[in-house]
């Protein structure tokens, strides 16, 4: 069984009343499911309240940003140490929305990966061209922008990342991209990490695709062979549709065995 993962990045959706039965709905559904790890990623304001509501339960959660900085005059900004507290496993790194909208850049991805590592957290990292192209051009892009995101990261940090492949292009469209697209772009993904740290951090890598996954298009994504998971956006703010993707998924890649292996690598 190749090792999966399926999370869902809320942005700012669900008020906190929302938010705890969304994760309600999602726990009566995944009841016992533990065939791979599965993660939401509220707003800030709900953290509290889902982290108790999924206490006990094995459906993960995290925060989809932080701040670089650990404390001081930074008005607005969260923490790692108080993301910490509220037990987070996951924080979401370099989105899209964060750099097109907040002018989050490369270099300050860099500064949250290692403040994220000093404290524990395990980073989904946004990664993905911003311009629909070639696919020459859009693997140059992916190199220059891994090389500059994992600068000082040391390899076993970087094979506990989630590189969350989201070409802007792709992002709150109709249509994912295409599933060979995306299959040529995780080989891409791995092999710079390969050149970055070796053939064996590149098989351990996890890539996960996000831009668009709904219940049209995630069976040709998630059978491609370097697609490690999704990671999901409006879909994962429907129990429903949420579950039926994910119990699908375990089907259709994993069945219904447990992977020690996979468990003992994702915590």
């Amino acid at each position: 069984m190749k090792p999966m993962v399926i999370g869902s990045g809320w942005k700012m959706n669900a008020t906190v009343h929302d938010a705890v039965n969304l994760v309600r709905q999602l726990k009566e559904k995944l009841s016992g499911f533990s065939t791979f790890p599965v993660f939401v990623l509220p707003p800030f304001t709900a953290l509290d309240a889902v982290s108790r509501e999924l206490k006990g339960s094995n459906i993960r959660y995290g925060a989809q940003n932080m701040s670089w900085e650990t404390g001081g005059a930074f008005t607005g900004e969260i923490s790692a140490p108080m993301l910490v507290e509220l037990g987070c496993r996951y924080v979401e790194l370099n989105h899209q929305e964060r750099r097109a909208l907040f002018n989050e850049t490369d270099r300050s991805a860099n500064m949250k990966l290692h403040t994220a590592f000093r404290f524990g957290l395990q980073p989904v990292l946004c990664i993905g061209e911003e311009e629909r192209g070639d696919e020459a051009g859009s693997a140059l892009f992916l190199k220059q922008q891994l090389v500059e995101l994992l600068r000082g990261i040391g390899e076993e940090d970087a094979v506990n990342i989630l590189f969350a492949y989201e070409p802007r292009w792709a992002i709150g469209q109709a249509e994912a991209a295409d599933a060979g697209y995306v299959e040529r772009m995780h080989r891409v993904i791995r092999g710079i990490i390969g050149e970055l740290y070796g053939s064996d951090a590149a098989s351990r890598a996890l890539v996960l695709y996000g831009g668009s996954v709904n219940l049209q298009n995630y069976q040709s994504i998630a059978v491609q062979p370097d697609v490690n998971g999704l990671f999901i956006g409006r879909c994962g703010l429907d129990a429903d549709v949420y579950s039926e993707i994910i119990l699908a998924v375990a089907d259709l890649i994993c069945g219904d065995s447990d992977d020690a292996q996979q468990k003992e690598r994702m915590g």
